[in-house]
């Protein structure tokens, strides 16, 4: 097949999106998340993750996208095993054309079904007070009867600072897919971040952030971050507000996100929004985590 000469385009669209419920609510800072789902942020960071989660999140009447992701020790290694699948209808003309414009977002609704997907494994192992962490995902991008797959990695490395994490990792380094005629390489990008989970500040409150600054393939240059504050009423009981900001990329991605939670011993359930701009209807998400 013939391609155009490289274009704005990065795909599989899935590995663009959010992962994480609780991430997405502080502007999808993650790469010092300790949740399972870290996973789809930082391989690094699978020493410190347990668990399971999942979430999904719905673009309108027409893309849907979710994720799940489980961490579990098996001796000295920490294992992490995951997907994530977005759903959604096209025309796969306008959709080429979009990304040779660089933008290939979601469609408001078309004649095709199409999708993208990723399956993921991980592993991290602490090695002399680093947590080191690798992840190999098989990611594929579908329009109607068109489909290419690709094979990616991930590379993370933290360190324990105080209460908080300091964060590095590479993401989606590989070759990328070739769709309608439209060739364009992975979403590559270095992150590095400083973070960590609730500690407590004050009789029944604790406060938490996430701060992360991406460099992507082609220059551009993302910061964001966000706080999670917590009330703690009882013990083994939290609920959480979140808010984030970030540098948007596309027209229609918004600059705040924000987000709620409960957590009740192990289990927690999160939302967060995103107010989409461009006209396209506010997003919400909405995920499980069990400790």
């Amino acid at each position: 097949m013939g391609s155009f000469p490289q274009t704005g385009y990065e795909g599989p669209l899935v590995l663009r999106l959010p992962a994480s419920a609780r991430m997405l609510g502080m502007a999808n800072a993650g790469v010092s998340s300790n949740d399972a789902d870290a996973l789809f942020y930082s391989p690094g960071m699978l020493t410190q993750a347990r668990g399971a989660a999942m979430s999904v999140q719905q673009y309108g009447a027409n893309a849907t996208a979710g994720s799940f992701a489980s961490v579990q020790t098996i001796g000295s290694l920490s294992v992490g095993i995951g997907a994530q699948l977005l759903r959604f209808s096209t025309n796969p003309s306008d959709w080429a054309r979009e990304a040779q414009q660089g933008a290939a977002r979601l469609s408001d609704g078309g004649t095709e079904s199409a999708s993208s997907s990723a399956f993921t494994v991980g592993l991290g192992r602490v090695v002399k007070g680093f947590r080191l962490g690798a992840a190999v995902k098989y990611a594929e991008e579908r329009l109607g009867n068109t489909s290419d797959g690709v094979v990616a990695l991930d590379l993370g490395m933290n360190k324990a600072l105080g209460p908080a994490t300091l964060a590095i990792a590479v993401q989606n380094i590989g070759a990328g897919p070739d769709m309608y005629f439209v060739n364009g390489p992975l979403p590559t990008r270095l992150t590095v971040g400083f973070g960590g989970g609730l500690f407590p500040i004050w009789e029944k409150w604790d406060i938490g952030m996430q701060s992360q600054l991406s460099v992507e393939r082609d220059g551009f240059v993302r910061p964001a971050g966000g706080v999670e504050l917590g009330y703690v009423p009882v013990e083994g009981v939290a609920l959480v507000m979140r808010s984030g900001l970030r540098l948007p990329r596309e027209p229609d991605e918004p600059l705040a996100t924000a987000g709620l939670g409960v957590t009740v011993d192990r289990f927690s359930v999160d939302w967060a929004v995103e107010p989409m701009r461009g006209g396209r209807p506010v997003v919400h998400r909405i995920g499980l985590r069990l400790k």
